[in-house]
């Protein structure tokens, strides 16, 4: 058997070897106008066959000897293309770009340069993503960037977050093609609405601190910049298949023209997720499409693109014990195990675990259950947010560019949740929703509602949020002289929220009572609700947007400065369906008559069901004014040194949800965001070894904050109208050539991340009720859900031309658990302790270790490319994200009181990819 084994394994070797190409071509590119080595452009030979310059612009590509079409391209660059004649020497063949004059790219989405731009950045090549990704969210990839922590929070596909030096992707800006996609509301990015994104993705930049955006966007912890691919690319096609071992599955296709005669150019991709997710009962159901039609003119390029992502997925959204989870790390934790599996079952009838079954295992999800034999989710998300995009790009002189882009997003959707109280089942631990249906189908019938059926005690209900988003932004670049640049340039943007709860599914019931609509039709029965049906709540929520900004730019020799501008207004404004003007008209007993259709006389004033007063609250239209002023200078010390200063002051406009609360009351003394930062920079690239180092300096004031907990079954969330904090840090990247085939890169983060002041923390529960307004104090409270040291390194290694494998370690520490603002304050008056600016738990540190590895060879005319990867190798146990003191039994400010997510277990994926 051992010799058998040897010969297949000398069998695949020696294919392996003589499948590989007996030329070479190899050779650098430069930008023409500066001298300086390109890093990232992109090398595509054959059909399939592609290479990155590395970073000293140098590149090495494989090919059979032929005569062959090589293609040049770099976002920024005009491609070139020449014919190439290979034998089996190697061909040096150099090329210089030249700047394009007319590109989204160059003129919109501010895509940072090396030795030229005074920002902190990195650049995310496809060919990474290709490689590392598989069938994880797009912000993981980003793990391999200073400063940055990613997690995939309860392990629902599209759940991911990301943190960029400590603030969370509500303060980190996301730009895709220059079009910003932060909710216009909140300031969040749900990343399930851009799946697919990664398939079409042609540049991804992460820009840390404040960054070159010249819009007044919210990036205070830093901007992730996004090009899709277009009019600049080759003609090819691909069809793509990865799968992964606990179930998921993704079919991916891409086709793009390249330019074709008469300057028309067409992009189309789509692809299609489904199974399991890591953790159980996280089902996907995902499509997304892409299309991109592009004709260029001579001094025009007109573009037209639509995409979107319709998708449903289970989710995890309880954080739970660590002790459910895992017995081992919980002892280790000194968390009291015993005790909490032997009265899980008490309080509040949960019966997440008992004495006998003990740990669930970290894939345990607490949201969901089994109904007639099928599985029955508690927390489903489900969305479609497509969007389209025009743009106008235009260039009438050699001086002068003009971009124009027209966007509008159509979002509709939410995430559903239990309304009522559904037992858990004491074996399992699953919600037993075959008991709620049992006791809806047989409740007694409830005649003043219906004579014969059944009303539903427990159903789901759906949160929903749709939308309309549409903007516009232009800009007017002016080459003064060969030194000297000015932008000039608008940013509209107008955003309607619809905001409602709906009966999404009655649990075997016939209907449920809600009382919360009052504005009935005429002789409809008060508060009965079917499928569909409104519930709790109903409002609109308004944001306008109105912006100008303008830059001036100076390039001479060794330097490169900036100063760039911005000035905005903001306005609010929140309309309420179900609140009513008049005060009296809450009246339970006076809205029973309207909702019967009759009318009601109060201080001489007669209200019937029609009535204005009966039927909605608007508040009135709040304004605030915002601007930014940022500006930074890069010199170029050597050919292989090079330095930066930036530094920014951000005066932005506060979010919505600080401003008025869902009682359409108007939040006071509500102040505008202040950020002061300052950062510098020194990078260094030689042959065989490039390093960067950046610090950075942060104070902002009047943060906004907000969240939520779970109270004996009721969700209460937290809205907190101003907090300080101070982040400043250090961070390196390098990469060192070892070998020709050997390359060695490493990232080193150290930060420290705290909050400086108290505030006040309003309190209401799921129906937007004010529950409770406390003070509290986090003075040198280290800010949470990121960590604060990040190390990393990776070893690509290609062991014959075409075939690599790549370990990559990552490891964090100084991970702080979330702050809960409701515990940090004073309870001496109530016999407890005095928690005001007390520490939060701190996570243990934990190290990660992933393999890669790919192949790539050619059938006729065919390019095939293996790729596989194993995530987390070494199965380690780990937590991701936690939340302190969340279990409100206790405020112990350690483990035993945190409520947390694990990280994933051990994973694998492994896709094939064929290129026509």
């Amino acid at each position: 058997m051992k010799k058998i084994c040897l010969l297949l394994f000398s069998i695949f070797i020696n294919l392996v070897i003589f499948s590989q190409s007996s030329g070479e071509i190899k050779g650098t590119i430069k930008d023409a106008s500066t001298g300086e080595t390109v890093v990232g452009a992109s090398i595509i030979v054959a059909k399939g066959k592609v290479a990155i310059t590395d970073i000293n612009g140098n590149y090495s590509i494989a090919v059979d000897s032929g005569v062959y079409s090589i293609t040049i391209s770099y976002v920024g660059f005009e491609p070139k293309t020449q014919k190439v004649n290979v034998g089996n020497k190697p061909v040096i063949i150099n090329f210089s770009l030249e700047t394009k004059t007319l590109t989204e790219v160059e003129v919109v989405a501010d895509v940072a340069k090396i030795r030229e731009t005074p920002v902190a950045f990195s650049t995310i090549s496809t060919k990474q993503i290709k490689e590392e990704l598989g069938t994880r969210d797009l912000p993981m990839i980003l793990n391999t960037t200073p400063g940055v922590y990613a997690t995939e929070q309860g392990g629902g596909s599209g759940d991911a977050r990301v943190n960029i030096r400590g603030f969370d992707q509500r303060n980190v800006a996301v730009m895709v093609d220059g079009v910003p996609v932060n909710d216009m509301e909140n300031g969040q990015v749900y990343w399930s609405n851009w799946d697919g994104l990664s398939d079409i993705t042609q540049t991804m930049q992460v820009q840390r601190g404040l960054g070159a955006s010249k819009l007044a966007i919210a990036s205070v912890g830093g901007t992730i910049n996004i090009i899709t691919k277009g009019i600049e690319g080759k003609f090819g096609a691909s069809i793509k298949q990865e799968v992964n071992n606990y179930g998921l599955n993704k079919t991916s296709f891409g086709f793009n023209s390249g330019q074709l005669k008469g300057g028309w150019g067409i992009t189309l991709a789509g692809s299609r997720m489904w199974g399991t997710g890591f953790a159980d009962a996280t089902f996907d159901n995902a499509w997304s499409y892409f299309f991109k039609i592009q004709k260029r003119f001579k001094k025009q390029l007109f573009s037209l693109s639509a995409s979107g992502a319709p998708q449903s997925h289970g989710q995890r959204s309880d954080k739970l014990s660590v002790a459910y989870y895992n017995e081992k790390l919980a002892r280790n934790l000194n968390i009291n195990v015993d005790s909490i599996y032997q009265h899980s079952g008490t309080y509040p009838n949960q019966y997440y675990t008992t004495a006998t079954q003990g740990e669930r295992g970290i894939r345990y999800n607490p949201n969901w259950g089994e109904l007639n034999g099928e599985q029955f989710n508690d927390k489903v998300n489900y969305f479609h947010k497509p969007q389209f995009n025009f743009s106008h790009f235009w260039t009438p002189n050699e001086k002068l560019n003009v971009s124009t882009i027209l966007y509008m997003s159509v979002g509709k959707g939410g995430g559903t949740g239990i309304r009522g109280t559904v037992d858990r089942d004491s074996i399992d631990g699953q919600l037993n929703f075959q008991q709620a249906y049992d006791y809806n189908i047989s409740s007694a019938v409830n005649t003043s509602y219906s004579a014969t059926e059944h009303p539903s005690n427990v159903y789901l209900r759906a949160s929903n949020n749709d939308h309309i988003w549409y903007g516009l932004i232009s800009s007017w670049s002016y080459k003064i002289d060969s030194n000297i640049s000015a932008l000039i340039g608008i940013d509209g943007r107008y955003y309607k929220g619809t905001h409602y709860q709906s009966v999404y599914d009655l649990v075997g019931g016939d209907y449920a009572i809600d009382n919360s609509n009052k504005n009935l039709p005429g002789g409809a029965p008060y508060g009965t609700k079917r499928v569909g049906d409104k519930v709790s709540y109903y409002n609109d929520a308004i944001v306008m947007w109105g912006g100008v900004f303008g830059q001036l730019e100076y390039k001479k020799n060794k330097w490169t400065t900036f100063i760039t501008a911005t000035l905005s207004e903001t306005g609010f404004q929140r309309i309420d369906y179900f609140k009513k003007k008049d005060l009296v008209l809450q009246d339970t007993t006076i809205l029973q008559v309207l909702g019967y259709g009759n009318t009601y006389t109060y201080n001489g004033v007669t209200y019937t069901p029609d009535s204005p007063e009966a039927k909605t609250s608007t508040t009135k239209r709040k304004w605030f004014m915002g601007y930014t002023v940022k500006a930074g200078a890069n010199y170029n010390i050597t050919d292989h040194m090079s330095a930066f200063v930036n530094m920014g002051y951000l005066n932005l406009a506060p979010l919505m949800n600080t401003t008025i609360d869902n009682n359409n009351r108007e939040y006071l003394n509500v102040k505008n965001q202040k950020v002061y930062a300052i950062e510098g920079g020194y990078g260094f690239h030689k042959p065989k070894f490039a390093a960067n180092l950046n610090l950075y300096y942060t104070i902002w004031q009047n943060k906004p904050l907000s969240g939520s907990k779970s109270v004996a079954g009721t969700t209460y969330y937290y809205n907190i109208l101003g907090l300080n904090a101070l982040h400043k840090g250090i961070e390196i990247d390098f990469i060192y050539k070892v070998l020709k085939n050997l390359d060695f890169e490493g990232v080193i983060s150290l930060g420290d991340w705290k909050t400086t002041s108290g505030s006040k923390a309003d309190i209401v529960d799921d129906n937007g009720t004010l529950v409770n307004t406390i003070d509290f104090s986090a003075k040198n409270v280290h800010v949470g859900d990121a960590a604060q040291t990040q190390v990393a390194g990776s070893l690509r290694y290609t062991i014959v031309k075409n075939l690599y494998i790549k370990p990559r370690f990552t490891y964090f520490a100084k991970n702080y658990s979330n702050f809960d603002p409701t515990t940090l304050v004073d309870n001496t008056a109530f016999g407890g302790e005095n928690n005001k600016d007390r520490e939060s738990w701190k996570m243990p540190n934990y190290g990660i270790l992933d393999l890669y590895a790919g192949y790539e060879f050619n059938v006729k005319k065919l390019n095939f490319t293996i790729n596989a990867g194993v995530s987390n190798i070494l199965d380690a146990v780990y937590i991701t994200d936690g939340s302190n003191n969340g279990d409100l039994n206790h405020e112990n400010f350690d483990a035993t009181s945190a409520t947390v997510f694990m990280g994933m277990g051990r994973r694998f994926n492994v896709g094939l990819q064929i290129t026509f």
